[in-house]
C-alpha cells in the first residue's frame, strides 16, 4: 500500500515518507547543531499517525477527520524517561498548539494514540533509522533555557512542515533564509537623517562620534549591547549600520527592528528600506493583521517572519517569545541568528522583565542572536537582583555617553509644581514673546481640548498631532509645521505621546504635562533639537486628568524627583535613579511567570504574558484623501494584497476593540470607519 501524507486539489500525491524526511532534515538545519537530533526526530516522528489505515482513508475519501497529532508524541513518552522529553512537547502541540506537563504525563492522553504499534511498523518499514538508539532530547540542566528550547523547536517544526506542503504545491524548493538585500545600504552617509547640516557643527559632528563607535563595535564577538545616547544622535542609522556590519561579520541571517508604538515602527521601516531595499523589509505591527482570505503571501511572510529585515512591534515581539499556538509561535524560528534591535528599551513591561530579559539572554546563548538595547533612557536592568542580563556591552563608553548628553544638552528644564489650566498655558506663551513651541499631553481627550483652546488664540497657526489621526493627516501636518518651523513663522502644536520619539521637528520651547521621566527627556529632543539657540525651554506643567494605563507609578517617581532635584544637573545620574526606583516598585517583574515556564505550562505562560499597547485594536479605514476612491476601487475584490493594504495603510487608525468603537462597517475585505473624522481625527467616544 502506498501512504500519503496529502493530495493536492490538482490531484499531486505526496508520499508520507517524503514527507517526513524533507520535514527532518529542514528542521535539523536551520537550529544550533546541539538541538538538531531533537528537530530531525521531531519532524521524522510528528505525522506519525498518518500511517493509520483510517486516517489514509480519510485522505483519500474525504470522510470524517482522524487524529493523528499525538502518535509521534506518544512514542517519544513511551522511550523516553519520567520527564516528558521535548519531542512529546513539540509534536503533541503541532496542531493544536503546546500544551501543559500534567497533559501529556497523564494515561488518558496516550491511550489516544490509536494503532500506535501498526504505524510504527510500517514507518520502520518505510524509513531508515526511524527510532535511534537512545531519544534525543535538550540537554539543558536551565529549566527556563529548556522551557524556550522547547518553544522555538516547536515554532521550526510548525514552520517546516507547512512550508514542505506549500512547496509541494508550489513545485518549489524550500528556502528557510534569504540574504540580505543591500543595495541602498552603501548610500548611508549621505542620508540626510544620519548628517543635520552638509557643513560640519556641534550636533553633526557628534553624530559621526556615535556612529563610529557604531562600526568599531559591531567587530566585537555577538552577545548583548547596550546603545545609549541623547535624543537627537541618529541612534536608528547608527544602529542599523552597526547591525548590517555586524551580521556580515558573523555570518548572521538578518536583523529584526522592535519599535514601542506604531509611529515609530512606521518611520523606521520607511528609513530601513532606503537603506535595505523595498522587498528586503518586512514590516509587521497591528496596522495589517492578515486574514485568511487575503495575500497568502503577505500572510506567510508574517507568520514565518521570512524577509532579511523585520520591523515589528514590542507587542508582537514579546508576546510571540511566550506564546503557545502554532500560528504566533512559527515566527519564532525567524529569529534564529539574527541581530535584535530593541529600540526604547525602557519600553519592555516592568511586570513582564524577568521573562523578557531571560528570553533575551537564552536568544543569545542558544541560537546565535545579538541583543542591542538602544535608548537615550536606559533601564536599571542592572539592578536586578537576579542575573537576568549578563555580560552587557556598551556600544558607547559611560564616559562618552556622560560627554555627548553634555554636549548635545541643548535645553534649560523648568519645574511648574502648580495645576495648571489651559489659560496658565496660554498666557505662560503669550509671556514668552515666542511665536512657536510645541505641546505635549498624555491623552488624546487633553489634546483635543487644547487644540480648541489654542484655536481660539492661534486660528490660523495651531495644529493637532494624536494617535486618531491617520498616518497621511500626520504627515501632513508634520510637514506644514516643519515648513512654519524652518522659515520662522507663527506655529504651535499640541500632541500626545506619538511626537515623542523620532520625530524630526526643532521648537524653541516645548511644554510636557508631567508624565514619566523618560518621556519627559523623549519630548527634550523636539526642542532646541539642531543647536539654533544657546538653550531651548522645557516647561513641565501639572493638569488634572486621568493618565494612560502605566503611567502613574513613572509620574509619582517623577515628581519626587522634581521636587528634590534640578534636571539640569547630572541628567544621566536622575535617569538611573528614577529606573532604579521604577525596578523597585515592580520588583516581581513576571517571577510567577517564570514559575510557570520552569513548569512547562505553556498555555498558562501564554495567557499570562500580555502587552498592554494599541495591538490589541482594528485598524480602520478612514475617509481622508484618496482613501474613498481606493475603498471604491478594491470593495469587490476576493482579497487585499499586500501591495493594496500599503496603499490603504496611510489612512487607517487603529481603534480600541471594545463596545465603545462600533461606528465602523465593513466595505468589501476593509473596515472603514463610519463616524466623524475632522483636524482631530476619529472623534467619536474617544478618552
Amino acid at each position: 500500500m502506498i501512504y500519503l501524507a496529502r493530495i493536492t486539489t490538482d490531484c499531486k500525491e505526496q508520499l508520507l515518507s517524503a514527507h517526513l524526511q524533507n520535514v527532518a532534515e529542514m528542521s535539523a538545519k536551520v537550529v544550533p547543531q546541539e538541538f538538531q537530533a531533537v528537530a530531525r526526530y521531531a519532524g521524522l516522528w510528528h505525522d506519525l499517525g498518518k500511517y493509520q489505515q483510517k486516517w489514509q482513508e480519510y485522505l483519500q475519501n474525504n470522510g470524517k477527520r482522524v487524529n493523528h497529532s499525538q502518535h509521534g508524541a506518544v512514542l517519544a513518552l513511551k522511550i523516553g524517561k519520567k520527564e516528558p522529553p521535548a519531542i512529546a512537547y513539540i509534536i503533541a502541540g503541532h496542531h493544536s498548539g503546546l500544551s501543559e506537563r500534567l497533559k501529556l504525563n497523564g494515561s488518558e492522553y496516550k491511550q489516544t494514540a490509536v494503532c500506535l504499534e501498526e504505524c510504527l511498523e510500517i514507518a520502520k518499514q518505510e524509513i531508515a533509522d526511524f527510532i535511534p538508539e537512545e531519544l534525543p532530547d535538550i540537554n539543558l540542566s536551565d529549566k527556563l533555557r529548556r522551557e524556550f528550547a522547547i518553544r522555538m523547536l516547536f515554532s521550526v517544526l510548525v514552520d517546516t512542515d507547512r512550508l514542505d506542503a506549500r512547496n509541494f504545491e508550489n513545485k518549489c524548493e524550500s528556502s528557510i533564509l534569504q540574504d540580505l538585500e543591500l543595495s541602498a545600504y552603501n548610500k548611508m552617509s549621505f542620508n540626510p537623517h544620519f548628517y543635520s547640516s552638509p557643513s560640519p557643527n556641534v550636533i553633526s559632528e557628534a553624530r559621526n562620534v556615535f556612529a563610529q563607535h557604531c562600526i568599531n563595535k559591531s567587530e566585537l564577538p555577538k552577545g548583548i549591547f547596550r546603545l545609549t545616547g541623547p535624543c537627537g544622535i541618529g541612534k536608528t542609522i547608527a544602529s542599523a549600520r552597526f547591525a548590517y556590519l555586524h551580521s556580515q561579520k558573523h555570518q548572521m541571517s538578518g536583523i529584526v527592528y522592535v519599535g514601542p508604538l506604531k509611529s515609530i515602527i512606521e518611520q523606521t521601516a520607511d528609513v530601513y528600506r532606503q537603506l535595505f531595499g523595498e522587498n528586503a523589509v518586512l514590516e509587521h505591527h497591528s496596522g495589517y493583521e492578515p486574514k485568511l482570505e487575503e495575500s497568502k503571501e503577505y500572510k506567510l511572510n508574517t507568520e514565518r517572519w521570512d524577509k532579511p529585515v523585520i520591523v515589528t512591534s514590542g507587542v508582537q515581539f514579546y508576546e510571540s517569545l511566550f506564546a503557545n499556538h502554532p500560528t504566533k509561535c512559527r515566527k519564532l524560528q525567524g529569529l534564529i541568528n539574527k541581530v535584535i534591535l530593541l529600540d526604547e528599551s525602557q519600553s519592555i513591561p516592568g511586570d513582564l522583565v524577568r521573562p523578557i530579559l531571560n528570553v533575551l539572554n537564552t536568544l543569545v546563548k542558544d541560537w546565535g542572536c545579538t541583543i542591542v538595547l538602544m535608548s537615550a533612557t536606559q533601564p536599571a536592568f542592572d539592578k536586578l537582583k537576579e542575573d537576568d542580563l549578563t555580560n552587557v556591552v556598551d556600544i558607547i563608553p559611560e564616559d562618552e555617553t556622560r560627554r555627548l548628553f553634555h554636549q548635545l544638552n541643548r535645553v534649560q528644564y523648568q519645574y511648574i509644581p502648580d495645576n495648571w489650566e489651559w489659560d496658565n498655558l496660554v498666557d505662560s506663551i503669550k509671556s514668552s514673546g515666542l511665536n512657536q513651541g510645541l505641546i505635549i499631553v498624555n491623552t488624546t481627550k487633553l489634546a483635543r481640548e487644547g487644540y480648541q483652546r489654542l484655536s481660539e488664540e492661534y486660528p490660523d497657526n495651531c495644529f493637532h498631532l494624536s494617535s486618531r489621526m491617520c498616518p497621511d493627516h500626520r504627515s501632513q501636518v508634520l510637514n506644514q509645521v516643519r515648513e512654519l518651523l524652518k522659515s520662522e513663522k507663527p506655529c504651535f502644536l499640541i500632541s500626545t505621546q506619538v511626537v515623542e520619539a523620532g520625530v524630526d521637528v526643532d521648537f524653541p520651547v516645548v511644554y510636557r504635562q508631567l508624565a514619566p521621566l523618560d518621556s519627559i527627556i523623549q519630548a527634550a529632543g523636539r526642542c532646541n533639537r539642531e543647536g539654533k539657540q544657546d538653550k531651548g525651554n522645557v516647561i513641565i506643567f501639572n493638569m488634572s486628568s486621568s493618565n494612560p494605563p502605566g503611567y502613574q507609578s513613572g509620574i509619582s517617581i517623577t515628581k519626587k524627583i522634581l521636587e528634590k532635584c534640578d534636571l539640569n544637573s547630572d541628567i544621566l545620574y536622575l535617569i538611573k535613579m528614577y529606573f532604579s526606583d521604577l525596578l523597585n516598585q515592580n520588583y516581581d517583574g513576571g517571577v510567577d511567570i517564570q514559575k510557570l515556564r520552569e513548569k512547562y505550562d505553556f498555555p498558562e505562560v501564554a495567557k499570562a504574558v500580555k502587552v498592554i499597547d494599541n495591538e490589541h485594536q482594528i485598524a480602520v479605514v478612514v475617509k481622508w484623501g484618496d482613501s474613498e476612491k481606493l475603498i471604491a476601487e478594491m470593495k469587490n475584490q476576493e482579497y487585499i494584497t499586500e501591495s493594496d493594504w500599503r496603499r490603504l495603510q496611510k489612512f487607517t487608525v487603529n481603534i480600541p476593540k471594545n463596545d465603545q468603537y462600533t461606528n465602523y462597517t465593513q466595505i468589501g475585505k476593509i473596515d472603514v470607519w463610519m463616524g466623524d473624522y475632522g483636524e482631530t481625527g476619529i472623534s467619536d467616544k474617544v478618552g
